[in-house]
């Protein structure tokens, strides 16, 4: 130990003579290993230790689904819950949550506010081993109807609506238009689900567990927490087991769940969560660690630069007896110093860059998870600095520990030309660096050009000049459907009056706001067996200018009118995708579709026309459903948004839409303000995530490439200053020797273009599965990033070259 520490004082005073050396060397290890705790702090909050949850490996989300239509994971129903709930060989608690905003008036009147929030069922904070840091969470009686007049705070709303008030606990809150009592306030770090900032009992009837008349109405968010030794696929057993037992109750339900092979599933709340950030968090991990290898490959090149400016003292070290062993502790000593230094940097560097990258992220991860100094990143970043000293320190202690001592004593350290293996290691290490740039890059244009391709994608409607805004109803107020229809009616016509406003419209679910729901139907004429999966489409209720507002054209038939009201005829618009998919050649115009189970229980509606089909969530991945619309008086809904079309920019219009809900009803409040653009723009931060992390990756790589690549063609002509003056008296041009420097860089720079090359087109499969129509054979992309790597290389290559070629040859043999 004694030793070790007299290594390390030795290396620091090394560095200490090295200090443009020791600095470099410092803040490139920062950088990439910064970078890395940085993606790790994100796929840790998100993928392994979700914050608020402890043990979130033991919590799983309760699914349902159908093998047969594009339904294979959604929410339970509430007889699919009593299934899980029953379950106690297998869980220990299990719950359920339905998303509910309030309007919160606060007490001697003014602005009300949105409040987020959930409804729960009582063990929802048990299944999460979430406490509360004050008062209590629900109690079983208090998940009753009529008995659920509770509220339960999350930290956020407590400091935010009501400063951290300390006797806040049994203080009415007016939520809704109805009094709830503050019962618990919740600790900092728990806000299931998307940050939510309050809970209320979710109070169903009990029939409403057992009808299954209610068995395929799926509005439920479902999770339990296994008992201990229990697994996922014991809980995946018992759930295949309780849709067994749903398949041989015989009836009519019965024949339909196996026609539509519905079942039951569990899968890690952690998967579920992180969706589809997995995999690019995953990738963007990857591509850290290379850049990380490229800065390891650049510190141990300067090294081997360094040693051979030491290559006298080591001889005489060994001559004198020296040990290897001790001449390797001191060329890992230093390693060690660089690669602490750069672990306490790359701290700093992480801590600065995880807001920017939670920023970054989609919504799903940058508003719901913290990413904290853990206990899991301190070890992450011990392991990354151990890591990083080997790979720094590796080659120049071999290399130190197989010199020539003997010969290099007696040239006196003046040429390091006897060491070819050293030359040869550096500059494999460039080809590394270079490899692993033109992979980096590689994947980055792939991903640009496939961002671009998505960017084209026609949404089926005109989302610029749209602002769109969602409020909620209260039931305390709207108790009747007659009443919700008169509110939108007032307020679509104090919308019209808007300067400026073209069209307005309300509907209960806008594109790309991740709302909306299904529902089969049933088609006049076209009956459909016993049990069978009839046809099924999402579902809309909209007012009447709602597709002028957007966009949407009419393709056949009429728009909605102010006649389509709650005692006329009932009428319904279809989209193109499902008169295709259930009408073929025929004309639906003028055909009668229901929602009846028998169809017999419902009144029919005729349609009366088709329209354009429009996305509703993604530019990507769209449904295999079409979609159809009712009119807004005829099916109104508590929940809705409003969309106002202007002649101008969408934001002028935040203030006048506010302004005119007030005037209807001076008790709502606006929430989810944003212009129909941002909207669609938002649906692709997932990939722009992956795309900007990546290129800026890429970039760095190829920064750190490149000045690697210096290095050893400028230590290379070094080496050879005295060949080059040799070379230039006997005749030769200063282009001759330009070009000789030159075609040095540009070999390193194919083979590792090649290398790189051939690498990305083996893991074709890994780019394939992130790229949206987009070959990873494109030659373009191919092309373009030959060119930024091999322009780049020449650039690094020619500063040394110009050099060699300004050589005085007189002075160069003089001096040697």
């Amino acid at each position: 130990m004694r030793g070790f520490a007299q290594d390390l004082r030795y290396s620091f005073r090394q560095l200490k003579k090295s200090p443009v050396f020791a600095i470099t060397a410092v803040l490139t290890l920062a950088l990439g290993i910064g970078a890395n705790v940085a993606v790790f702090s994100v796929m840790n909050a998100t993928l392994l230790n979700p914050s608020g949850v402890p043990h979130a490996d033991g919590v799983v989300a309760l699914r349902a689904g159908y093998n047969q239509g594009d339904l294979g994971n959604i929410n339970l129903s509430p007889p699919d819950f009593e299934d899980a709930s029953e379950g106690k060989e297998v869980f220990t608690s299990a719950a359920v949550m339905n998303g509910m905003d309030y309007n919160y008036s606060p007490d001697g009147g003014g602005t009300p506010e949105l409040l987020r929030g959930a409804k729960v069922t009582w063990q929802w904070f048990d299944v999460f081993w979430a406490q509360p840091m004050m008062g209590r969470v629900f109690r079983p009686e208090e998940d009753q109807p009529g008995a659920e007049h509770e509220v339960v705070l999350a930290y956020s709303a407590w400091q935010k609506r009501f400063g951290g008030d300390p006797h806040i606990l049994g203080r009415k809150l007016q939520l809704n238009q109805e009094s709830y009592e503050v019962v618990g306030v919740m600790g900092p770090e728990f806000a299931w689900p998307n940050r939510a900032e309050m809970w209320t009992p979710l109070a169903l009837t009990p029939s409403r567990y057992t009808d299954p008349n209610y068995r395929f109405n799926e509005y439920l968010f479902g999770v339990a927490r296994l008992r201990q030794g229990k697994t996922l696929a014991d809980a995946n057993t018992y759930l295949t087991h309780r849709t067994q037992q749903v398949y041989q109750t015989g009836g009519r339900l019965s024949d339909y769940a196996k026609s539509a092979q519905w079942h039951q599933f569990a899968m890690p709340l952690i998967e579920f969560v992180s969706g589809k950030m997995q995999k690019p968090l995953a990738f963007l991990l990857g591509a850290v660690a290379l850049v990380l290898l490229i800065a390891c490959a650049n510190i141990a090149g300067l090294q081997l630069a360094r040693a051979s400016g030491r290559q006298r003292e080591v001889s005489i070290q060994i001559a004198l007896g020296g040990s290897r062993g001790r001449l390797i502790r001191q060329a890992l000593s230093e390693s060690v110093l660089l690669a602490l230094s750069g672990a306490l940097l790359g701290v700093v560097v992480a801590k600065l860059s995880i807001p920017l990258l939670l920023a970054l992220a989609p919504p799903s991860i940058g508003r719901t998870v913290s990413a904290p100094m853990d206990a899991r990143m301190l070890l992450f970043v011990a392991g990354i600095g151990v890591l990083c000293a080997l790979l720094c320190g590796t080659a120049p202690s071999w290399h130190m520990t197989h010199i020539r001592w003997f010969q290099a004593l007696q040239e006196g350290g003046r040429s390091d030309s006897a060491s070819p293996a050293r030359q040869r290691t550096r500059s494999a290490l460039v080809v590394v660096e270079i490899a692993i740039a033109m992979l980096l890059l590689f994947g980055a244009g792939l991903l640009v050009r496939s961002m671009n391709t998505i960017q084209q994608v026609e949404t089926g409607m005109q989302p610029h000049g749209v602002m769109t805004a969602a409020l909620t109803l209260p039931k305390a107020t709207y108790k009747t459907d007659e009443q919700q229809a008169n509110f939108y009616n007032s307020l679509e016509e104090q919308l019209k009056q808007i300067p400026g406003v073209q069209h307005a419209a309300i509907v209960d679910s806008i594109p790309f706001s991740n709302g909306g729901g299904s529902a089969s139907f049933f088609i006049e004429g076209k009956p459909v067996a016993n049990g069978a999966l009839g046809p099924h489409a999402n579902i809309r209720s909209v007012s009447p200018e709602y597709f002028e507002t957007l966009g949407i054209p009419l393709m056949r038939g009429r728009f909605f009118t102010s006649a389509d009201r709650a005692k006329t005829q009932l009428v319904v618009i279809i989209d193109d995708v499902l008169a295709r998919q259930y009408f073929g050649d025929s004309d639906p115009i003028g055909q009668h579709i229901n929602f009846g189970d028998p169809p017999d229980k419902d009144p029919w509606r005729e349609i009366v026309g088709i329209v354009h089909h429009a996305r509703a969530t993604s530019l990507e991945n769209d449904t295999n459903e079409g979609f159809y619309y009712f009119p807004m008086a005829q099916a109104p809904n508590d929940s809705s948004f409003i969309a106002v079309k202007t002649n101008g920019a969408a934001a002028g219009l935040v203030g006048p839409i506010r302004n005119a809900v007030r005037n209807v009803d001076p008790s709502q409040a606006l929430y989810d303000v944003k212009a129909m653009d941002e909207r669609v723009d938002d649906s692709l931060i997932g990939r722009r995530f992956l795309v900007v992390l990546l290129s800026v990756f890429a970039g760095l790589a190829l920064l750190l490439s490149a000045v690697g690549l210096y290095g050893v063609i400028a230590y290379s002509v070094r080496l050879r200053t005295r060949e080059l003056g040799v070379r230039m008296a006997l005749g030769a041009q200063r282009s001759d020797v330009l070009k000789l420097v030159l075609g040095h860089g540009m070999q390193l720079a194919v083979a590792g273009l090649v290398i790189g090359l051939g690498t990305g087109l083996a893991l074709s499969k890994v780019f394939e599965s992130l790229l949206f129509k987009v070959s990873v054979f494109n030659p373009v992309a191919l092309l373009s990033t030959c060119a930024l790597l091999m322009g780049t290389v020449l650039f690094a290559s020619y500063l040394p070259a110009r050099r060699a070629a300004k050589l005085d040859p007189i002075r160069t043999l003089r001096d040697e």
